[in-house]
């Protein structure tokens, strides 16, 4: 399974709950990525969310809240060490001291931030992969096609830049 489609089913089982410290990371595969992109206080399997389509049992809301606790931090942090690098990044972009050396330097310190990013929610997904029966799963990956292709005609279909 790809990296993409693996941090898009983390992404997505992240949205699930609420998650006040997370926001979106700009990255190549934003359109993709779903997990602690949540709206603050939205409850847990909201009226037609992702709870609602896999029927989960109340045991496994449960056990997936408690994965989302268990990893909401590491995802936070990493997040935040994002956000803040690519920041500086820009800075640096704009300003007339950094070189091109030091750019380079803080890019690739932002690709290694991404990748442990990715290596956690890799982990959360493996982890509320465990609860889910195999027809869910079945069923997550069709909902993670749904708004994959979602995502592919918003962007065909959003105002090309001048």
């Amino acid at each position: 399974m790809s990296i993409r489609r693996i941090s898009a089913i983390v992404l997505l089982m992240f949205t699930l709950g609420t998650t006040a410290a997370a926001t979106a990371v700009p990255s190549p595969v934003q359109a993709e990525t779903i997990a602690q992109n949540q709206q603050p206080n939205r409850p847990a399997g909201k009226e037609g969310g992702l709870f609602d389509k896999l029927n989960l049992s109340a045991d496994q809301k449960q056990k997936m809240q408690a994965v989302r606790d268990r990893y909401k931090d590491q995802v936070s942090q990493r997040m935040q060490a994002v956000r803040q690098a690519r920041q500086e990044l820009e800075t640096m972009m704009s300003g007339t001291t950094a070189n091109a050396s030091q750019m380079r330097d803080k890019h690739r310190q932002i690709m290694g931030l991404r990748q442990q990013l990715e290596e956690v929610q890799f982990e959360s997904t493996l982890s509320m992969r465990e609860v889910l029966t195999p027809e869910q799963r079945s069923q997550l990956s069709q909902v993670m096609q749904q708004r994959r292709d979602a995502g592919k005609t918003r962007r065909q279909n959003a105002p090309k830049p001048q």
